[in-house]
């Protein structure tokens, strides 16, 4: 059977693509709030930068400084970024209980008694659902609505051993690879990006700064300069460029190397074993990078 044929992802529980959308919304209010905020930040450093010359541009400037303690008391009260983790923390749960559930992998084995396994599934669950209770009103959604044991994931299930191999070589632990790579690349992208434009910032404040002790001429954006750079170095703080290539790297290489086992899949024993490394080791990353965030 042609597994690269067949649907790229099982079709997931509910609960996954509520806790998904959860943190996808949340994680880019959250960033939006954030680029609002540097941004008027450094508006507002410019035209206090001017205060002097102008009443104008010291109104203004406080109107903007007023506006940024509003965005920063809102988001302090809203807590987009636990949102955005903790949502990203259900749905990467569930998601790897799901394809253990479909390959019959540990906890899941019994197909015998599918009734007893799909009841241990829901239990697991609700078990997440109750752990992260204060998640449910942003949980709101048509997806709600959807199935917990979708007839999609029990026709992986009903497969036979070597088809469902097969369908998680291709579609979890290839796609996992990929994806882990690709964002590795993008990461330490960005953080060079990032850095580049970090010291052109710098030298740019020197070159202003020795205008200004040679020149006297302190009308140049000596402060705003100082601001941007301050918020570049924030942002990378935030998005922890460098941390994230390095980590997505290791963890591709660590599949790369848990791929090169499977010829010691011979049958479901060996099957569970190997689903379970793998799940693990995907759970293990993503705590890491929860672990990130955090600090």
């Amino acid at each position: 059977m042609n597994t690269q044929s067949k649907k790229q992802v099982p079709d997931y529980p509910a609960l996954y693509h509520a806790a998904d959308r959860a943190s996808v919304v949340s994680q880019r209010r959250y960033l939006f709030a954030i680029k609002v905020y540097v941004l008027f930040t450094v508006i507002g450093a410019l035209f206090s930068n001017y205060l002097a010359s102008s009443t104008e541009s010291g109104i203004i400037a406080a109107l903007i400084f007023f506006a940024l303690l509003a965005l920063s008391i809102f988001q302090a009260n809203k807590r987009f970024d636990k949102i955005w983790y903790n949502g990203r923390a259900v749905a990467e749960s569930v998601k790897t209980r799901t394809w253990r559930f479909i390959t019959r992998a540990e906890p899941y084995i019994d197909n015998e008694k599918v009734d007893n396994v799909k009841m241990e599934f829901c239990n697991d669950l609700k078990e997440i659902l109750d752990q992260n209770e204060e998640l449910a009103e942003y949980f709101l959604h048509e997806s709600i609505l959807g199935e917990t044991i979708t007839e999609e994931m029990l026709k992986i299930r009903s497969w036979d051993f070597k088809e469902r191999l097969e369908y998680y070589i291709s579609n979890r632990i290839n796609e996992q690879r990929n994806w882990y790579y690709t964002k590795s690349k993008m990461n330490n992208k960005y953080a060079r990006n990032w850095f580049i434009s970090l010291v052109i910032v710098h030298l740019l404040i020197i070159s202003f700064l020795l205008i200004e002790i040679g020149y006297g001429a302190y009308w140049l954006p000596t402060n705003s300069l100082i601001v941007v750079s301050s918020s570049i170095l924030m942002w990378m703080q935030i998005k922890k460029y460098q941390d994230l290539a390095t980590s997505y790297s290791l963890t591709a290489h660590e599949i790369g190397i848990l791929k090169s086992q499977v010829f010691n899949v011979i049958d479901e024993k060996s099957l569970s074993d190997f689903v379970k490394d793998s799940e693990n080791a995907f759970s293990r990353e993503h705590t890491q990078w929860v672990a990130r965030k955090d600090n």
